[in-house]
Order: C-alpha cells, then sequence, then structure tokens
C-alpha cells in the first residue's frame, strides 16, 4: 500500500489507495494560535482540519491514527501555580483535546513526554512535573477504548539532548521509523 505524503490535494502525490500521512504541529493541549472563522482554538482548527481531510479522501474515522504529544510547552503554565494544580490543567486541556480527537481518529496514540535535560534554565522539578503531566495525559486517554499511551520517557534514556529540551536527530529518526513501520 501506499501513503500520501502531503495533505495539500494540490500538491500530493496521487496512489493507488487513498491513505495518507501529514505532519500537523500542536504545540499545547489548550491555544488561540490557530484559529480560523469556524474554530476559535488550534485544536478545533486542527480537527476541522482533519475531518476535512477524511471526507475529502473518502475516508472514515476508523481509517485514522492520530499520533500525539503536547505538553511541554503547556509546562510553561505552571510557573506561578502548585505542581498539583498545573497538572489538574493539564489534564483537564488534554481531556478537552482527546475529545476532539476523539471524532476523527480511530486511533490515538498519545506519546509521552520526555525529560528535559536538568540546567540552570531547568530545574529537577520541571521533570517531577512532567511525569506528573505524564500520569495526567495517560489518566485522561484511560476514557478512550481507541487510545494507546506509549511511555518513551525511560527510552530517550540513551540519547543525547541538543538543548534543554530536544534531543540528538537519531532519536527522532527512531521513533519515526517505529510509526513508518507501523504504517
Amino acid at each position: 500500500e501506499s501513503v500520501v505524503v502531503s495533505s495539500d490535494p494540490n500538491t500530493a502525490e496521487e496512489h493507488e489507495d487513498a491513505r495518507f500521512m501529514e505532519f500537523l504541529i500542536v504545540d499545547y493541549t489548550s491555544d488561540v494560535e490557530q484559529q480560523s472563522v469556524f474554530t476559535e482554538t488550534t485544536q478545533e482548527t486542527a480537527v476541522l482540519h482533519m475531518a476535512n481531510q477524511l471526507q475529502l479522501r473518502g475516508l472514515t474515522y476508523e481509517d485514522s491514527v492520530c499520533v500525539v504529544n503536547a505538553g511541554l510547552h503547556d509546562e510553561k503554565i505552571c510557573a506561578n501555580f502548585d505542581e498539583e494544580h498545573c497538572i489538574k490543567i493539564y489534564q483537564g486541556n488534554v481531556r478537552v483535546y482527546l475529545n476532539m480527537l476523539h471524532h476523527v481518529c480511530g486511533n490515538i496514540l498519545w506519546v509521552s513526554l520526555t525529560p528535559v535535560m536538568e540546567s540552570g534554565n531547568f530545574s529537577h522539578r520541571r521533570n517531577v512535573e512532567l511525569v506528573g503531566m505524564n500520569e495526567g495525559a495517560r489518566m485522561a486517554l484511560r476514557k478512550f477504548e481507541n487510545g494507546v499511551f506509549l511511555d518513551v520517557w525511560e527510552a530517550t534514556g540513551g540519547f543525547e539532548h541538543v538543548d534543554d529540551a530536544h534531543f540528538e536527530e537519531v532519536y527522532y529518526q527512531e521513533l519515526a521509523g517505529l510509526f513508518a513501520n507501523l504504517m
């Protein structure tokens, strides 16, 4: 089977079947950076786009797999709150986002957050909060029978950071290889 690699029907490579793969960047579980005349949040915009793509290609809800990761940027909301309050906000945002995705994603694969490098910019407290946020996402995902939580926290241990939050390219290549093999 083949895959269409672009979501733009004008530039997409046409193949013998209707499968396609695309990459949508959604940094936060709740934000207003990408709005439209029909949507108020980035998450609503992404879900509307996905629904339109399914309809355009004659695909159904069952045909779609959504690989999702959000939260490292959400952690910024924790600056003025204690850890418990921060995780409650994050978990609520994840729940809302999953409820939206549930309408266009036949299967949801939530990839966990990864640890940040401890430095002058990020303290050990931040990794403790990220572990709590991962658990919050895992708990929110349990409501959905079509949801799977992929915990990559420990798997990142063998990879070097290139900055406080990002890993060397080989980590992302291996993770992408996993998804490509599943397709």
